[in-house]
């Protein structure tokens, strides 16, 4: 398989993610955090290229073995090479195992199924040193760790101590975080919010123009499944409301449609006075979403 044509591709998801636009409450063409801006999210995507390939070099050479430290690198290089702080966590994590597993596939472009089933051999085979590399990794970035709960907590040193003690993979020292952060639950479940957000973006495409599609897939993700970022920083109820309010745009016609285009600038209106309003995990959804559909054989 071609390493740096799924290098291409991820980055490829990357930039149409941050281009997606209007993406209630986050940055997109026409909207900067105070923090972050467009501009640093295009620097950041083109940056992790050589993550990327380093992913599908490791798949194919030790199914996986050892991509820890290639995210770790690859979390090193978002970090220094713009001043906006995260841009790309959440999406780097989800995106460097789908580049592992896509080497594995004898064929180009790459079926859903067989995604999957490599997906699944890529995650079983990192091992507890993976587990200590991605951790450190989050570390770099996230001062609160992975939300406040009293085991492997990535702050704590008690927790490395228990991964090397008990060999643990990433998809095991993850699973206390199932059902609070995105990552965890598409490693432990093996990428379903992944796999709709893909099928739903390739019908999207179909039906309407590139622009459309994607925002219109953004909006199905948040409708199905209530943000982790925003249910993490506001509580389920809040979550639960943004999701609610998202379904009825999409009753409106979404972005298809004027009314549902002036109830998606009202959504986002609000969702911008906070940062617990931040949908970033349905983000991450949609560029993992975007990727699996590049690498199947779309081409925009």
């Amino acid at each position: 398989m071609d390493h740096d044509w799924i290098a291409s591709k991820c980055v490829s998801a990357l930039l149409l993610e941050v281009s997606t636009t209007p993406k209630p409450g986050l940055v997109d063409r026409l909207h900067d955090f105070k923090e972050t801006s467009f501009e640093h999210f295009l620097l950041s995507s083109s940056t992790l290229y050589s993550c990327f390939k380093n992913a599908a070099e490791i798949g194919l050479k030790r199914s996986g073995k050892g991509l820890g430290k290639v995210i770790y690198e690859g979390v090193k290089d978002m970090m220094s090479c713009q001043k906006g702080g995260n841009t790309h966590l959440g999406a780097l994590l989800l995106m460097s195992p789908i580049a592992a597993a896509s080497s594995l596939s004898r064929t180009k472009p790459v079926s859903f199924k067989t995604l999957k089933k490599n997906l699944k051999r890529i995650l079983l085979s990192m091992d507890w040193r993976d587990t200590i590399y991605i951790f450190n990794g989050i570390k770099l970035v996230s001062p609160r760790g992975l939300g406040r709960i009293s085991f492997m907590d990535v702050l704590n040193d008690e927790t490395y101590i228990e991964i090397r003690r008990h060999k643990l993979k990433p998809i095991h020292a993850l699973r206390p975080f199932f059902d609070r952060e995105i990552v965890a639950y598409e490693w432990v479940r093996t990428y379903p919010r992944t796999m709709y957000g893909a099928m739903r973006l390739k019908r999207n495409i179909k039906k309407m123009p590139i622009k459309e599609a994607l925002a219109q897939t953004f909006l199905e993700l948040l409708s199905n499944y209530p943000d982790t970022h925003i249910l993490r920083r506001s509580g389920k109820p809040i979550a639960r409301q943004i999701s609610y309010m998202a379904s009825r745009i999409l009753g409106l016609g979404g972005v298809s449609t004027q009314k549902g285009l002036e109830a998606l600038r009202e959504l986002d209106r609000r969702m911008r006075r906070s940062w617990r309003t931040r949908p970033g995990a349905t983000a991450d959804i949609l560029a993992s979403s975007i990727a699996v559909t590049l690498l199947s054989g779309w081409t925009p």
